[in-house]
């Protein structure tokens, strides 16, 4: 294989008889992938497509005609799967959890609306959104999304070739600096906050895994420590 560039990046990559175009980045599946796998941008892309979806149902979840029951279904079908589309695949930020619970947390006010105090009406408190909600906040909720999917994918065959690429150890070396957070590094720091320091062993066990999730599903908060 070779290469043709010019001063910084190649135009195209040569493999036998066939030309390949470089870009940086492109929509898979839906998806944003880049080549600084940063998923920032996939993200935002995600909160303008929920937020669009939240406009278009304002009126019913601001409806006192709406039950809050009705209203907070509407918001985990309707909402948050837009929101949390392949997120299985995520490696989060502080700024990108951040980001998440600020928009989770415009759609609960919505929902729950201000609180009377004192004679006068106030935005509610975030511990008073989620006590409200009795559900899990949108960052536990993905890491729970997470966890699920990394048992799946242990627990595929090695021929699987998902399997193989999670297998493969890249060559080269990393650059100079604090490399970036991969997805099973935010794997593993889950896992351990849930008391679990061999978390791919344990995930070999579909019924020890099942019972992690559903610790983690209880626990609200827990992996957002």
């Amino acid at each position: 294989m070779t290469k043709r560039s010019h001063t910084h990046y190649p135009h195209y990559l040569e493999v036998g008889p066939y030309k390949f175009e470089v870009i940086h980045r492109f929509n898979y599946l839906g998806s944003n992938v880049n080549c600084n796998n940063d998923i920032s941008e996939e993200i935002h892309k995600r909160i303008l497509a929920a937020n669009r979806c939240f406009h278009g149902l304002r009126k019913h979840l601001r409806s006192y005609l709406t039950s809050r029951n009705t209203k907070t279904l509407m918001y985990k079908v309707l909402i948050r799967p837009v929101l949390t589309y392949a997120s299985e695949t995520w490696t989060l930020s502080k700024t990108n959890e951040r980001q998440l619970g600020l928009f989770e947390r415009r759609v609960l006010r919505c929902i729950f609306g201000a609180k009377q105090e004192n004679g006068t009406w106030r935005k509610r408190y975030n511990h008073e959104l989620y006590e409200l909600f009795n559900d899990s906040n949108i960052v536990n909720y993905i890491k729970t999304k997470r966890l699920a999917w990394a048992g799946h994918l242990i627990r595929m065959s090695n021929e699987r070739t998902l399997k193989k690429i999670f297998n493969t150890k890249p060559e080269g070396t990393r650059s100079v600096g604090r490399p970036k957070l991969r997805w099973e590094d935010g794997v593993v720091q889950d896992t351990r906050v849930l008391g679990v320091n061999s978390w791919k062993k344990a995930a070999l066990d579909r019924d020890e895994w099942a019972k992690l999730l559903k610790k983690a599903r209880v626990h609200q908060g827990l992996l957002s420590q």
